[in-house]
């Protein structure tokens, strides 16, 4: 599968390769992280009401200052026990066709979305989603044109973000 990637979620980590004495232990050999949640301060809390990671390879992506705006192979959204987990691959020309968006979204610009009642298309899956005071952040996979609904109106995922339908 081919996912265009719009955005992330607030919090990135690095995960280390296992040999201590490796020198390319924290680049070539490590692994990238990023998720929702919340940064205030210099405390970072998850807070997931939806547990999920997307993970990066970092030996694929040496040299990459940024994951944004690109494309990438993806064997799709799975379960690893309690998380969701999406696996991106190898970086891919903006020119190969996508079939899912990958984007983070905020309540502060779609409004909150009411996952107790039924808020989405089949089109849409979470991989992600934390809140903290009545904010939320939610990482969506979805298909080009899916819909979802929030307590601000219903909304359209597309290749350029969400728009307002």
């Amino acid at each position: 599968m081919v996912i265009h990637c719009l955005s992330f979620g607030s919090l990135w980590w690095l995960r280390p390769g296992d040999d201590v004495s490796d020198p390319l232990r924290f680049s070539s050999r490590g692994a990238i992280f990023n998720t929702t949640g919340f940064i205030s301060n210099s405390r970072e809390r998850r807070l997931w009401h939806i547990a999920g990671v997307i993970r990066i390879n970092a030996v694929m992506h040496c040299g990459t200052s940024h994951f944004d705006g690109a494309r990438y192979e993806c064997p799709g959204l799975e379960r690893r026990g309690e998380w969701n987990r999406l696996l991106l691959c190898r970086r891919l020309n903006r020119s190969i066709k996508a079939e899912k968006i990958m984007a983070c979204v905020h309540s502060t610009v779609v409004g909150r979305i009411r996952f107790d009642s039924p808020w989405s298309d089949d089109e849409i899956q979470v991989i992600s989603g934390s809140a903290l005071r009545g904010h939320q952040e939610t990482l969506l996979l979805a298909s080009p044109g899916a819909q979802f609904q929030t307590d601000r109106g219903r909304w359209e995922v597309s290749w350029d973000g969400m728009k307002r339908r």
